[in-house]
């Protein structure tokens, strides 16, 4: 629920900006606050690469610890880095926080004609669905692990099966929203 409200808070807190969007933009068409738009994508892109590589320890290792730091090596895996949270919870701040810079400048568009404003459109649908996707997979998660602690093994598998069927879901979206980007950035001007 915190985490609910704070993302709502800063829905609020950058409402203004959009709303002030009034920097005399003569086509419809043309969305403003690109800058937050690419600094958005850019979190998402950041989040998204950062958990795959410590998920699957291919290139850095994140290990929990009170500090924050990192440690290169020559040998495999090349980077460790240590951090007081886990990196689920960096993609979900990484990925929510840029999600809500995108909205910024989803929404300073008057208008979603065309294949530009169209791949807008659908990428602001796909990036809503990606994080009520991502809520849906921490829940389920937590039920693996509640079930997990009480050492009920049907309810474990039950649960397990259903994390693989919302990954499959988790990255079909994620695709889809890389492949509505690269159009989009391709037909804008």
């Amino acid at each position: 629920m915190k985490r609910a409200l704070v993302f709502l808070l800063l829905i609020i807190l950058m409402a203004p900006l959009v709303l002030a969007d009034g920097d005399g933009e003569e086509n419809e068409y043309e969305a403003g606050y690109t800058s937050l738009a690419v600094a958005g994508v850019a979190m998402i892109a950041v989040g998204v690469v950062y958990y795959s590589l410590t998920k699957r320890k291919l290139v850095v290792v994140h290990k929990k610890s009170s500090e924050w730091g990192f440690e290169i090596r020559p040998e495999h895996p090349y980077m460790t880095i240590f951090g007081p949270v886990y990196p689920i919870t960096i993609h979900h701040v990484l990925t929510i926080t840029g999600t809500a810079l995108v909205f910024i400048h989803f929404f300073s568009c008057a208008n979603y004609g065309g294949l530009t404003g169209g791949t807008g459109l659908a990428m602001g649908i796909v990036l809503v669905l990606l994080n009520l996707n991502g809520f849906i997979g921490r829940y389920i998660h937590g039920k693996v692990l509640l079930a997990a602690k009480k050492h009920d093994r049907k309810m474990a598998k039950r649960f397990v099966g259903i994390l693989g069927h919302w990954k499959k879901v988790h990255i079909a979206l994620a695709v889809l929203f890389a492949i509505l980007l690269a159009i989009h950035l391709a037909t804008s001007d």
